[in-house]
């Protein structure tokens, strides 16, 4: 469905947490899946969230350069879902979003 979509809006108890268009979206977030030996130096880098998937650190990053990231370990843009996730399920307010 995101191919279809033209902007983004997230909602936390009735509050809009993150609004952007699907553009910003994409080149605003990126999701790493770091090289153990990179984990630190991803992580100094100050992620929303970083969680374990199957053996290797997955880390999601608010307007990180990805040449910067792509040094690191592989990178692409997150799925909504995991956004969704990374900005309500911890608590974060996305820089940007609206009261």
């Amino acid at each position: 469905i995101e191919h279809i979509l033209t902007d983004l809006i997230f909602m936390d108890r009735g509050r809009i947490v993150l609004q952007c268009t699907m553009d910003e979206y994409e080149s605003r977030y990126a999701e790493l899946q770091v090289k153990p030996e990179n984990l630190a130096a991803a992580q100094a880098l100050r992620p929303m969230q970083e969680r374990q998937i199957l053996g290797r650190t997955t880390l999601i990053f608010d307007g990180v350069d990805r040449t910067r990231l792509s040094q690191l370990g592989d990178v692409r843009t997150p799925g909504i879902a995991d956004l969704f996730v990374a900005i309500v399920g911890n608590g974060h307010s996305a820089k940007g979003a609206t009261s």
